[in-house]
Parts: C-alpha cells; sequence; structure tokens
C-alpha cells in the first residue's frame, strides 16, 4: 500500500530543529514547478514574479504540521537565517529511501526440438 500524500508526515531538520511535515499532493508539487518556471523567465513582469514567490512559500507552509514550527520559521525568516533550501527539504525529505529496482531478465523458453 502506498502513502497517501498529504497524511504522511516525516521529521525534518532545520537550523538544528526537528520540524514534523506533511508530504505535498501532486497538485501541490506541480504548482511549485510552475511558478518557480515562471519566475525564471524575462518576459514575466515583477508583480507576477513577486505573486510566484508568495503562493510557493504559502504552499511550502502548509506543509508544516505545527503552529509553533511555523512561528519558528517565520522568525527565522525574519532575521535572515532561513534559507530556500532549507525549505526544499520539504521536497526532498519523502523521496525514495530504498535503492531502486534492478531491471529483471526475462529469457525465453529454449525451442524445442522437433520428435
Amino acid at each position: 500500500m502506498t502513502a497517501d500524500p498529504g497524511r504522511e508526515t516525516r521529521l525534518l531538520e532545520i537550523k538544528g530543529r526537528q520540524i514534523v511535515v506533511r508530504q505535498l499532493k501532486d497538485v501541490q508539487m506541480l504548482m511549485l514547478l510552475r511558478e518557480a518556471q515562471l519566475m525564471q523567465r524575462e518576459d514575466v513582469e515583477t508583480t507576477r514574479k513577486l505573486l510566484a514567490t508568495t503562493r510557493m512559500m504559502d504552499v511550502l507552509e502548509s506543509a508544516i504540521v505545527q503552529d509553533e514550527d511555523k512561528e519558528y520559521l517565520t522568525d527565522l525568516n525574519v532575521r535572515g537565517d532561513l534559507e530556500l533550501s532549507d525549505l526544499m527539504g520539504v521536497i526532498t525529505v519523502f523521496s525514495n529511501d530504498e535503492e531502486p529496482k534492478k531491471a529483471t531478465v526475462r529469457r525465453g523458453r529454449p525451442r524445442k526440438t522437433p520428435v
């Protein structure tokens, strides 16, 4: 049985503190990707890029389970001690911990010799 995105939680260490994070759902991941791509485009207006930043932060914040942890991260951000790479752990903490399965080779049956 696979984990239900949005319900499974894991611990993520951010700046020395263990924070409980919820797995993002597929649509949230797509939104993060879309907004990140918009921020990189030169033909996008600054106001739209600011909106993209806000949306990305909202999505990442939605993964933080406990209010005390949200406040801790907000305080870090206000002081300038929080990096985007710290928040990207919300995504990577749920990456598959298992080694990828090796491809199996199916051998065909030997030909039968006519009798």
